[in-house]
């Protein structure tokens, strides 16, 4: 069977569809229309910019040691997995099986689910440093810096910006500006303040100096 046959059938469909939606995500996070923690559940409490609790998190995110990535990462990383394998497993191992299709099909979905959520969690669990900061030093040290914005616009509920912590180290955080402002991508602005309630950074356009 072609690639493209693959990709139309069952069981590759599926998680070729899930494929496109997330590069669809990324492709409007990259322009900033959309900033990466804009989807799923706040399972960090805000975010990665500091320690997450353990507590209420889902079980196996935490056996996987997936438990400080944005819900993005681990999603994208296994989604990944998931329709690689069931690509492969489609091409070499569906046509050896003499079972109805949707049987095996099935089978192979559940299987190479659980294996991508393993590889996900090898090829992930080094990237956790990046995104662990320790939340009252990143409050502190942010505060009062200069940002650049990294989205197109910021609204109330919606921003990120990129902040230089010293020694080459950038932070990326969630950030928020009351409305209207001239905020846009690329623009300088200043850290002013967090919500703690929505676990943002507050935001102000940047004066002359």
């Amino acid at each position: 069977m072609s690639f493209v046959g693959l990709l139309t059938s069952y069981p590759a469909f599926l998680p070729s569809v899930l494929i496109g939606v997330l590069l669809v995500f990324w492709l409007l996070a990259i322009v900033g229309l959309l900033d990466f923690d804009s989807i799923g559940p706040d399972w960090l409490g805000g975010g990665h910019h500091h320690d997450a609790d353990a507590e209420g998190l889902p079980d196996m995110l935490l056996a996987l040691g997936l438990d400080r990535l944005p819900f993005s990462i681990v999603v994208s990383g296994v989604a990944f997995f998931w329709w690689l394998l069931t690509m492969l497993g489609s091409a070499l191992l569906l046509p050896l099986l003499p079972l109805p299709l949707w049987a095996t099909g099935t089978l192979l979905l559940l299987a190479a689910l659980v294996v991508a959520a393993l590889l996900a969690s090898l090829a992930l669990r080094p990237l956790k440093p990046l995104f662990t900061v320790h939340e009252h030093s990143a409050q502190q040290s942010a505060i009062g810096k200069r940002c650049r914005i990294l989205t197109l616009s910021v609204e109330e509920n919606f921003g990120q910006a990129e902040v230089e912590m010293g020694s080459g180290t950038r932070l990326t955080l969630q950030v928020f500006a009351e409305q209207p402002n001239d905020l846009v991508r690329d623009t300088q602005a200043v850290v002013v303040g967090f919500d703690a309630q929505r676990k943002r950074y507050r935001v102000a356009t940047l004066g002359p100096d």
